[in-house]
């Protein structure tokens, strides 16, 4: 969905911030546009709670008390367990309906079929209101339905409802990004996906027969739009996701690969790709792969993140990236531009208690001198200070200068500059600037250096952040 997408990209720059806080965050697996793959379902613990609460509605069915006569009350009372048992009985018939209704609905979601699950999860949502899992299926369905529709007011009303489904959800507590994304979908926006390729309208119907859960069709107009547009990415995308769903990983594969070739720089196949190897291949070592490419290929989406964080928690692995913590930056008097303090702890910076804790100093220093007239030298095609990543390299260089010339042992610097050197001696303090401490800034300069280190990021990753799991 064209909506969604849009969402996610327009979400990119919201996810950065001073100190990137994404490595070690485990969120719910987050599926592509309008594709909720989630495996899941009404788990047994829910059987079972519904099981427990239907005995206890039962226990709760006190019998009535008479004062009549025994004969006569002996007639009440036998006619007093007879009414309880009926409405036992229709009690636990009515949440047993209520379990078979969510069985069907989650077996046609399952095959893929939405818009045939719709209605089983309209009624879902309003016999349970307060259940998040609901309302983000509705509002999923009412998304796939819209797909099917030409007519602009039918397919705004079913946007509408989608929208405020998934924001009840989330307002319920739904942990899930996707659902985020939906409660921003904006029910006026076109929902066409590709209108300006000459792939747009094949795309277009291979979506339609996707949400239908027709997937041999839906593959088969995705395949004619990559071959009417080969720069569409979303062709070959689509189309390996279909043929995920298919458990088909070999052409599952070969699309995401296609997919990549079109755009190296977008995370989205190569997080479908470590999908498929995961749980179709079995193949752990190539999913985390796969899943590390996504990152490196779009370190500020959150949803990049999101294959290695799964992967991690099943794996019993851990996402974290070096500490470091650095002296807060320069400030500069907006009302006299030549006046810039440098704020430094003089606790943190005494050698007795940190050895080797001035040489932040420096630090300081070499980050002032950039909101002096060194940034000016460097980028004289800039009109306007930004953080970059040649002021943060060369600020940090300089402290790692300091400490290799007093020669501290690394067992008695503090966590914070032994992880400094150790990211310096191993060439990758650049890859730990621009994933694990970036600002808005310094993000700028990403594209420039992956197109030149691609493989230094993936290889800062492996090393650094992903600790434990599979090789």
């Amino acid at each position: 969905m064209s909506a969604l997408m849009d969402a996610e990209r327009k979400n990119e720059q919201d996810e950065l911030k001073d100190g990137n806080d994404q490595v070690g965050l485990l969120q719910t697996r987050t599926p592509r546009a309008g594709r909720l793959r989630l495996a899941w379902s009404v788990d047994r613990k829910r059987r079972e709670a519904g099981t427990k609460r239907r005995a206890a509605l039962s226990k709760e069915l006190s019998l009535p008390v008479f004062s009549a006569g025994k004969g006569n009350g002996v007639r009440r009372w036998i006619a007093g367990i007879c009414i309880c048992m009926a409405v036992a009985g229709l009690a636990a018939g009515w949440a047993q309906a209520q379990e078979d209704e969510a069985a069907r609905a989650n077996a046609l979601y399952a095959a893929g079929k939405r818009v045939d699950a719709l209605p089983l999860y309209d009624d879902l949502a309003k016999a349970h209101p307060n259940e998040w899992m609901y309302l983000e299926r509705l509002a999923d369905c009412l998304g796939a339905k819209a797909t099917q529709l030409s007519d602009p007011a039918e397919v705004k009303a079913l946007r509408t409802r989608e929208r405020d489904a998934a924001k009840r959800a989330v307002e319920l507590g739904d942990p899930n990004y996707f659902a985020q994304l939906l409660a921003k979908t904006d029910p006026d926006a076109p929902l066409q996906i590709a209108p300006a390729s000459p792939g747009g309208e094949l795309l277009q119907e291979g979506e339609k027969a996707f949400t239908a859960g027709d997937y041999q069709t839906a593959i088969a107009r995705y395949e004619a739009a990559a071959d009417a547009d080969p720069k569409l990415y979303l062709a070959p995308l689509f189309a390996g996701d279909t043929a995920y769903e298919q458990r088909d990983l070999k052409t599952a594969a070969k699309w995401f690969a296609r997919a990549i070739e079109v755009d190296p720089n977008r995370e989205t196949a190569y997080r479908y790709w470590g999908d498929a190897l995961f749980k179709i291949g079995n193949d752990r070592a190539g999913a985390k792969e796969k899943f590390i490419d996504a990152v490196v290929a779009e370190p500020y989406n959150r949803l990049a993140w999101q294959g290695l964080q799964q992967w991690a928690q099943r794996q019993q692995a851990v996402l974290l990236a070096p500490k470091i913590e650095r002296p807060a930056a320069p400030v500069v008097d907006p009302k006299k531009p030549n006046n810039i303090t440098i704020n430094i702890d003089p606790g943190i910076t005494d050698d007795k208690q940190h050895p080797g804790a001035s040489a932040w100093l420096m630090y300081s220093m070499l980050r002032a001198g950039y909101r002096g007239d060194q940034f000016k030298k460097n980028f004289p095609a800039e009109k306007e200070y930004r953080h970059t990543l040649k002021e943060e390299d060369s600020a940090l260089s300089a402290v790692v200068a300091v400490l290799k010339q007093k020669k501290i042992k690394p067992e008695a610097l503090d966590e914070s500059l032994r992880n400094l050197v150790e990211l310096s001696d191993a060439g990758m303090l650049d890859c730990w600037i621009l994933i694990s401490g970036p600002d808005q800034g310094i993000a700028q300069d990403y594209d420039a250096y992956r197109q030149e280190h691609r493989q230094l990021l993936h290889d800062y990753l492996e090393r650094f952040v992903v600790h434990g799991g599979a090789n």
